[in-house]
């Protein structure tokens, strides 16, 4: 994929989750459906945690600071449009895990300036020096840096989604 396709498929996911979040208020944001699932804001704050650790993996790829050689055709297009799918429920790390009670204003702007340095990332990034490291992921197994790159926008479009979920249980709730 040319940098100008992964630039714009991230600004897509950016633009589809920034008009699922617009509009909700902090009292919103700190509703949790039921107990032990995330609110709007924890999965605000947990897509900023993730934007910022696969960006710096990705750079950390790029300049073969990590990671091993990747095989050629490493593909996990399958894989990860499930991720964005919300297909299976996948336990997050314990350094992934988002705190609660947070400003939603300022979640969003955390998050914001994370992206625009993935994007920048995006746009610079030699994509053929991308595809050469490989990183294992703990369920999608081995990504190439480009593959990484990607992630970032399939897992803002399965928190995406479940934040549109977590808005309607929690309008029910009321």
């Amino acid at each position: 994929m040319p940098n100008a396709e992964a630039v714009k498929f991230l600004e897509e996911k950016d633009a589809a989750f920034l008009a699922t979040v617009a509009g909700v208020d902090q009292i919103t944001s700190e509703r949790q459906p039921s107990p032990g699932e995330w609110s709007v804001g924890e999965i605000v704050h947990h897509l900023t945690l993730i934007e910022r650790t696969v960006r710096r993996l990705v750079w950390a790829l790029r300049w073969r600071l990590v990671g091993s050689p990747a095989r050629p055709g490493i593909q996990k297009t399958a894989a990860m449009e499930k991720v964005g799918s919300r297909e299976g429920r996948v336990k997050t790390m314990q350094r992934f895990l988002p705190s609660h009670g947070q400003s939603l204003q300022r979640l969003l702007e955390s998050y914001k300036r994370e992206r625009q340095k993935t994007l920048q990332l995006a746009r610079r990034a030699n994509f053929d020096k991308l595809r050469q490291r490989a990183f294992r992921h703990y369920v999608l197994g081995y990504m190439n840096g480009e593959e990484w790159l990607l992630f970032n926008g399939y897992h803002q479009e399965r928190h995406r989604r479940q934040i549109e979920e977590v808005l309607q249980r929690v309008a029910n709730k009321t």
